[in-house]
């Protein structure tokens, strides 16, 4: 009796064609719940802005600042400083109940007298040369009176003398200068200062800042008899 040997069929997998639809598999228990497209395009939409705004509200708002300390600083001050000069001098001339001694705005000539005689007096104060630093002393005595005066007689001598061991150079620049108030012999006036130093012919730390100048008239003449820091 001739033993076959049973022969083992092995049937090749069949590739599912490009046509074919592939169905889910039902699994006992479990209903397939199909994407939707509209689910589908949500998940490949990619985060707008609006989200991103959301997500980055937590986080800290970036700020800028500017440079501080730029040349800007002084010309932007004196503007201001001229505009609201002229603010003063429109409403002193038109307001009511101002007092008629003060001739501010009104008198012309007298205004531009005191005016000239106060950046005088201030350049002569604030700058000199150290080349000239002897006559110093006698040129500022020209151009104050009062309190001034006796600052003067007090602090000349170790003024001059600090000066001299630095070998400092200073300029004085006034702009602008506002009377905001005049009489026949006081005057007040409102001014933007600015002092710079020299050292060696090198530019050294410059100085600036409003101040008020009070002024009596001596003998017919405009001197510098206090000044105030603003």
């Amino acid at each position: 009796m001739n033993t076959r040997r049973p022969v083992n069929r092995v049937t090749s997998k069949r590739r599912p064609s490009a046509g074919a639809i592939t169905r889910p598999r039902k699994v006992a228990g479990r209903v397939p719940h199909p994407v939707s497209s509209a689910a589908e395009a949500v998940a490949q939409t990619p985060p707008s802005r609006g989200a991103r705004a959301e997500g980055a509200s937590d986080a800290p708002p970036r700020r800028r600042f500017g440079r501080p300390g730029s040349s800007w600083t002084v010309v932007i001050g004196s503007l201001v400083a001229a505009v609201l000069l002229a603010g003063f001098a429109a409403v002193a001339a038109t307001r009511p109940g101002v007092n008629d001694s003060n001739a501010a705005f009104v008198d012309t000539a007298g205004t531009e007298e005191v005016r000239a005689a106060a950046e005088h007096a201030l350049h002569t104060i604030y700058a000199y040369d150290i080349k000239d630093i002897d006559g110093y002393q006698a040129a500022v005595r020209s151009v104050v009176t009062g309190a001034m005066l006796t600052d003067l007689d007090k602090f000349a001598d170790t003024t001059i003398s600090a000066i001299k061991q630095s070998q400092t150079s200073a300029d004085a620049r006034v702009e602008p200068i506002g009377v905001t108030m005049l009489t026949d012999d006081r005057a007040e006036l409102l001014v933007n200062l600015v002092v710079s130093s020299t050292k060696g012919g090198a530019a050294q730390q410059s100085v600036a800042g409003p101040v008020v100048l009070r002024m009596q008239k001596v003998d017919g003449r405009w001197l510098a008899s206090d000044i105030v820091d603003r």
